[in-house]
């Protein structure tokens, strides 16, 4: 336990869920994290759930010291796909930890707003994925799982058809319990921890894949300030966090805006340009207007679908734009681009016009953005679910963003 009660500037609290296939990978981004440690104005604090062993341990990561000196305390097995672990965990660092201003990382595989159940599918199917690997007939490489998987499952928001893969879902997979944390779960186990923390989480992380979109950063609007979290499929590497976390003590007076355009510069500038990146920070406060520049956009657009010429142009623009791992993701900046450039109906290139204001102008939602490689060229910073025809059974009215936007009734009306 801490000496002292007096609040730090910052404090990180890293959830890193490592009961699956990336274990070996939560301890490499825990040794990154010792090599700055907590300072004395930044504690640096970390439950991971390891695997196999049975044990989950929190730390309180300190420089020079052996990381078994930085157990603070040891909980044994817990279900990372339980909402109530992650309140515990985050609940207990704000109150242990106190601090001006928190960062908070969610560790583990990502999937967007896409959760069907992993776990079933791969077991049937014999693929299993690994974070760095080569690809071999029953290996896929996290950066490469691209298949669409399943319907059917209870808890998912949408389901797919199996192709020739599995993929990744949602967050916080956990192998030993066979459960992940879903997107209700998540905004569950925010709303509890802001209400008891009394406090909005400064800057929230996500270390995993695909979760910059528009519906995620609604589900979590006034809950947390900022989001850092990239569009694609991350490389197995994930966060620099020496740097991160190297930035923080430097300057441990950043607001969360400051720290969260720092965490996107040194995630692109720790790949080579070979790797295909993208990660981007977004000012959740303006999901709202953002939402109903969105709203607008699907309002214009639903009457063209009524004409040929026009509901080719619309065609046209969904196909084009750029996507990414998950096919069923469009990049919102590019698809508006597309929409500006190829729709004869000037309300709809006004309301994408719009859109396009809301996300890159004077007060952005998108506050800092970066891509590298040819996939991902396109990119602008966030994602929107948008499916190409006959990819998914939508089950999309279960998300806060379409039970406020006609973007589902848009969607709906494409594909029939």
């Amino acid at each position: 336990m801490p000496k002292t009660k007096t609040p730090k500037r910052w404090t990180v609290l890293a959830w890193i869920a490592g009961d699956n296939n990336l274990d070996s990978y939560g301890l490499n981004d825990i040794k990154e994290m010792k090599r700055i440690g907590s300072t004395k104005d930044v504690d640096v604090v970390v439950q991971f759930d390891r695997r196999g062993n049975g044990k989950t341990y929190r730390y309180h990561l300190k420089k020079g010291t052996p990381l078994a000196s930085d157990v603070v305390d040891t909980l044994g097995e817990t279900d990372t796909g339980d909402p109530a672990v992650a309140t515990d965990f985050f609940t207990w660092g704000i109150r242990t930890y106190p601090s001006e201003k928190v960062l908070a990382v969610i560790w583990n595989h990502g999937s967007g707003i896409d959760e069907a159940d992993v776990y079933a599918r791969a077991r049937n199917s014999g693929i299993r994925i690994e974070r760095r690997a080569r690809a071999r007939p029953n290996i896929r490489p996290r950066s490469q799982a691209r298949a669409i998987v399943t319907s059917g499952f209870g808890r998912s928001l949408f389901g797919t058809t199996l192709d020739s893969a599995i993929r990744l879902r949602a967050i916080a997979y956990d192998d030993y319990n066979r459960d992940f944390l879903d997107n209700a779960e998540l905004k569950r186990v925010l709303v509890n921890v802001v209400k008891q923390a009394k406090r909005p989480i400064d800057v929230l992380g996500f270390d995993a894949c695909l979760m910059n979109m528009v519906e995620v950063a609604y589900q979590l609007r006034g809950l947390v300030g900022h989001i850092v979290a990239s569009e694609a499929v991350e490389p197995g590497d994930g966060w620099p966090y020496e740097k991160v976390i190297g930035d923080l003590a430097a300057k441990p007076s950043a607001d969360g805006a400051t720290v969260a355009r720092s965490i996107v510069k040194r995630y692109l500038a720790s790949y080579p340009s070979s790797e295909e990146v993208t990660d981007s920070a977004v000012d959740v406060s303006r999901v709202q207007v953002l939402a109903q520049a969105v709203d607008n956009l699907a309002a214009a657009c639903i009457p063209t679908l009524q004409a040929p010429s026009e509901a080719d142009a619309f065609g046209r623009s969904v196909r084009t734009a750029q996507r990414f791992d998950m096919k069923d993701y469009v990049d919102l900046g590019a698809l508006c681009n597309q929409l500006i450039l190829r729709s004869p109906r000037p309300a709809v290139q006004q309301a994408a016009q719009q859109v396009l204001t809301n996300l890159q102008g004077p007060q952005p939602f998108v506050i800092a953005e970066g891509h590298k490689g040819k996939t991902v060229a396109g990119a602008t910073g966030t994602a929107i679910y948008f499916p190409l025809v006959g990819d998914v059974t939508v089950n999309y009215g279960k998300l806060d963003f379409a039970k406020s936007t006609r973007w589902g009734q848009l969607i709906t009306a494409y594909g029939q």
